[in-house]
């Protein structure tokens, strides 16, 4: 059974700049541990990416985890396919990162890409009732 430990409220303030909130992706070894997120916007960042880049029944105790992204890249390049997977990232986002409105996805899909099973994908999404827009950006790849 797990045990809470304890929460602190952490906020995007001096006060707050050390605490760190998570680990950020990719992974990757820092001085003593992974690097680590110390903003919010960074930690969103890396959960999108989590969910989005996790192939459902992935995640042991929760096979709904993820979005099921890449095995869209096996689907017939037809004309729909980019609405597909622009609701398929809304629907992820929706059920998992309830906080996170995608405001615009963009998809690129050249020739080159889909012969190698990849696609690039940007996001500009808002974090709960921000007005800032942030973008994040990456590859998803089968």
């Amino acid at each position: 059974m797990a045990v809470e430990l304890g929460r602190k409220i952490v906020k995007d303030t001096k006060e707050f700049a050390n605490y760190a909130i998570g680990v950020t992706l990719p992974l990757t070894f820092g001085e003593n541990t992974f690097e680590q997120a110390f903003l919010t916007k960074d930690q969103v960042k890396s959960n999108i990416k989590n969910l989005l880049l996790t192939k459902k029944g992935e995640r042991i105790i929760q096979p709904e985890f993820g979005s099921g992204l890449q095995s869209l890249l096996f689907e017939q390049n037809v004309d729909d396919l980019e609405g597909r997977i622009e609701d398929t990232i809304n629907e992820s986002l929706e059920q998992w990162l309830p906080y996170v409105t995608a405001d615009e996805i963009d998809i690129e899909s050249t020739d080159e890409l889909r012969d190698n099973n990849k696609l690039n994908v940007s996001i500009k999404f808002r974090i709960g009732e921000d007005i800032n827009l942030e973008t994040l950006t990456f590859t998803v790849q089968g």
